[in-house]
C-alpha cells in the first residue's frame, strides 16, 4: 500500500483527500502545520508528498525549501498543490525539487488519484525511497 503525506493547512480540504485517497487504498497521513512536515516524513516514510503551496506562516515553498534542505528527506518525491498557475511560482519550486503540480481547483477527484498514480510509479532511471 503506498504511502502519502499530505501538507494542508485546510481541515475541510485534509478530510477530503483523506476519505477520497484511504478509499483508494492509499495509507494518508496528514500534516496541518507546515512546520511538522518534515519531522513526519522522518517517522512516516512517505512514498510521496503532496503540499499545499499557499499557507499561512510557512508557505509550500518554504516547506520544500526546508525538506530538500535535510539530508535524511531531501530525496522524498514532492509534488505541489496550488488553485495558482503563476509561471514564476512553478519554476521556483520545480528548480527547488517539486517534480510536478496538481492544480487542485481544475482537477476533479478521478483525475487527482490518476495524477498521484502516476507520480507513484518510477519511470525508468527514477530512484525511489
Amino acid at each position: 500500500m503506498a504511502k502519502i503525506l499530505i501538507v494542508e493547512d485546510d481541515p475541510y480540504v485534509r478530510r477530503f483527500y483523506g476519505r477520497l485517497f484511504n478509499l483508494n487504498k492509499y495509507q494518508v497521513e496528514m500534516v496541518g502545520e507546515p512546520s511538522d512536515a518534515v519531522e513526519k516524513i522522518k517517522s512516516f516514510h512517505p512514498q510521496l508528498i503532496l503540499i499545499d503551496i499557499m499557507m499561512p506562516g510557512m508557505d509550500g515553498t518554504q516547506v520544500l525549501d526546508k525538506i530538500k534542505s535535510d539530508p535524511e528527506t531531501q530525496n522524498y518525491t514532492v509534488v505541489m498543490l496550488t488553485n495558482f498557475g503563476e509561471e514564476e511560482m512553478v519554476k521556483k519550486c520545480m528548480k527547488s525539487g517539486a517534480v510536478g503540480f496538481i492544480y487542485k481547483s481544475n482537477t476533479p477527484p478521478n483525475q487527482l488519484l490518476d495524477e498521484v498514480d502516476k507520480y507513484l510509479t518510477p519511470s525508468e532511471g527514477t530512484p525511489t525511497i
